[in-house]
């Protein structure tokens, strides 16, 4: 009798310890998923700025590199 109530006291654990990782799972996801959206609106345009500006230093300096070598 005290076998089987250990084992029922387990299940009712590893069921609860379950959902709670659950939750705790679904809570994390949300959580990336908020920074994500607020990364793609607030940040990544100022990065794709700051790409834009070093792609034309680059290609600036590209130019005037072979101006000397022509």
């Amino acid at each position: 009798m005290f076998g089987s109530l250990l084992n029922y006291m387990k299940q009712i654990m590893r069921s609860a310890w379950n959902a709670q990782y659950r939750v705790l799972a679904g809570l994390a996801f949300m959580a990336l998923a908020m920074v994500a959206i607020q990364y793609d609106e607030v940040l990544a345009p100022k990065v794709h700025g700051l790409s834009d500006g070093f792609g034309a230093i680059a290609t600036d300096m590209s130019r005037r590199l072979t101006s000397f070598t022509l």
